[in-house]
């Protein structure tokens, strides 16, 4: 099974329109794109954010929205608000739950707000942790991001046994400063540890997701 690639987007339409068209044009490969405007919806809708967002939508690419959980820190209310809004100026699909808590006394707020964006029209709840969580999560999202980190981290990961109970669709792997030419490799480790999703880039930086990966995906 090819990984379908799930894609944080955090790169300006307008400086980087070329990218966005790549995605409106592989729906076939593109489970998901998360849209992050400025660590979260922004203030007020963005017109070339809205532009692309409607592309994709045309094409059949599924919109999620970026909102950051501070590991279980803000009120649900900040956190639906934020959807209201991506719902609202940008007819997203679902919610990226960033930065969200991994151990057992943080499952009920993480099911609360998973609720909570189903009942506001969230077709896919996506708990962004980083890192594996307890299994109590699984229980709750669509997906769960249960890596994020450069290449060399992703070489000695250790995937705990309660994941083989689940699908493979239930996993994301993200995987930055990867050297050229391991791209393939990556993609080949990331099917054995049974990630159903990927992000796979040579970027590094602050923001390794500033712009699509020079080598393309196979």
């Amino acid at each position: 099974m090819t990984p379908q690639l799930v894609v944080p987007a955090y790169f300006h339409p307008s400086v980087h329109p070329g990218e966005w068209e790549w995605l409106a044009q592989h729906p076939d490969r593109v489970r998901l794109v998360i849209l992050n405007i400025s660590n979260g919806p922004g203030l007020r809708p963005e017109p070339p954010f809205q532009a692309v967002t409607e592309r994709l939508h045309d094409t059949g690419v599924t919109v999620i929205g970026y909102v950051d959980t501070s590991y279980g820190q803000r009120f649900p209310e900040q956190v639906a608000d934020e959807l209201r809004r991506y719902v609202d100026w940008y007819k997203v699909g679902g919610v990226c739950l960033d930065r969200a808590a991994s151990s057992a006394p943080w499952v009920g707020y993480y099911a609360s707000l998973a609720t909570t964006a189903r009942e506001m029209g969230a077709l896919v709840v996506f708990l962004n942790h980083g890192s594996h969580p307890v299994e109590g999560y699984a229980e709750h999202a669509d997906l769960l991001g249960t890596f994020e980190g450069p290449w060399q981290s992703y070489r000695r990961l250790d995937v705990p046994r309660w994941t083989k109970a689940w699908p493979a669709e239930k996993f994301y792997h993200v995987v930055h400063s990867v050297p050229p030419g391991e791209t393939g490799e990556t993609l080949k480790l990331a099917v054995r540890r049974g990630a159903g999703a990927v992000y796979i880039t040579e970027r590094a930086g602050p923001n390794p997701y500033d712009r699509l990966p020079d080598e393309d995906w196979k």
